[in-house]
Order: structure tokens, then C-alpha cells, then sequence
């Protein structure tokens, strides 16, 4: 199993660290706060109260070692910028960092995390879309920008097949699976034909797959 840091125990730092515990990782939970600290003390393997923007704090935890670490220091931008470039410097190999604005993302990107995440972000999109198009069963963003979403197929998609709709050069989405019930096909060929009750799996960048919806809502 492996082993991980979570700096920062808000709501999503906490949400982390317990599945990843549950897991069962070895988590090291850390937060300034020391009644956050207490609140993990059973859903972590450890629960540190410290502060992680002071350099030689990081450097005494032994952070560096870890196999991923989660920065989610909440709307503290100065913060969680600070505690990403150290742990950069300490040559942690990956640095996941929640952003709390497409700017914030982008500096976070440049000073050394590997990954950026923005949950609130991404939850309002998964709502938005899942209300604006009824068809849209799934939606899960899997990295900046791109996102695989699972679409039940419309009425002018039956009896039609992949390579007569030309899903992949119209809108530059790949369709990376077909479910109906119990049955499964991954990555189904041009000659594939789709019927009544397909869900299509669809993965692709968010502006892309926003105008193929648009296109069969």
C-alpha cells in the first residue's frame, strides 16, 4: 500500500485522507488546526497539527518521502502556494493541489504540482450538465480540461454505426466503451451499430464534449 500526506483537513483535505485510509493507506493528516487534527485522529494512520508553510516544518516531518502529497489549505492561496513550491523543492514526486480559481491552478501548475484539482469547480459543472442534458446518465472530470461522461444514445444515433456518425472526427471525442445492461463493449470498432438502451462512454476535452451534447440535447 502506500503513503500518503494530506496538508490541510478541510472538508475535501478531510474527505481525502479518510478514503485513502479506508483504503487502507497509510495516511499522514496535517493541519494547523488542532480541533480538525482531533477529528482525524481515528481516520488517519497519523494526525499532525502543524504548520506546513514554515519550511523546516515540512523538512522535520519527513514529508519528502511520502508518495504522493495533497496540498488543501482551503481559500489560503498565499498558503498553498508556499507549502507546494517547498514540497517541490523536497523533491516530492507528486504534488496534488486543490485550486480555488483557474489562476491559482495555473500558478500552482508552474511552481511544481503534478496535479490540480478543483472540486467545487467541477462539482457545479457535473450538476449544470447533468440538469441541461437529460440524456447525460454520468459525468466525471478526469484532469484539467477533460472529462468522460456516459450518454445514453439518441434516437438519430440507432441503427447507425460509429463510423457512419463520426463521433471522433466531428467532435473530436473518442467513444472508449458501449454499455446496455449487463453487456460491456470497450473500445468498439467503426462497424460497431448502435441500438436502443447503448449508453455510450465518451471521453474528451470539456468544450468538445459540451457541443456534442448540445448537438443531440
Amino acid at each position: 500500500m502506500g503513503r500518503f500526506a494530506v496538508i490541510g483537513l478541510g472538508k475535501f483535505g478531510s474527505a481525502v485522507a479518510r478514503s485513502l485510509f479506508e483504503k487502507g493507506h497509510e495516511v499522514i493528516g496535517i493541519d494547523s488546526s488542532r480541533e480538525r487534527v482531533q477529528e482525524m485522529r481515528d481516520e488517519a494512520t497519523q494526525a499532525i497539527v502543524a504548520d506546513c508553510t514554515d519550511q523546516d516544518t515540512l523538512k522535520a516531518l519527513g514529508i519528502e518521502e511520502a508518495d504522493a502529497v495533497v496540498v488543501s489549505l482551503g481559500e489560503r492561496m498565499d498558503a498553498s502556494t508556499l507549502v507546494t513550491l517547498y514540497l517541490k523543492e523536497l523533491g516530492v514526486k507528486k504534488i496534488v493541489a486543490k485550486a480555488v480559481s483557474q489562476d491559482h491552478g495555473k500558478i500552482l501548475g508552474l511552481i511544481g504540482a503534478t496535479e490540480i484539482v478543483h472540486p467545487e469547480r467541477d462539482a457545479a459543472m457535473r450538476v449544470a450538465t447533468a440538469l441541461g442534458v437529460k440524456s447525460i446518465l454520468e459525468y466525471l472530470p478526469i484532469g484539467v480540461g477533460f472529462s468522460l461522461l456516459e450518454l445514453l444514445a439518441p434516437q438519430e444515433f440507432r441503427g447507425k454505426t460509429l463510423a457512419d456518425l463520426q463521433i471522433r472526427a466531428t467532435y473530436h471525442v473518442l467513444v472508449v466503451a458501449v454499455k446496455n445492461g449487463d453487456r460491456l463493449d470497450l473500445v468498439p470498432g467503426g462497424g460497431y451499430e448502435v441500438r436502443e438502451g447503448d449508453i455510450l462512454v465518451l471521453i474528451g476535452r470539456n468544450e468538445d464534449l459540451s457541443q456534442l451534447t448540445r448537438r443531440v440535447s
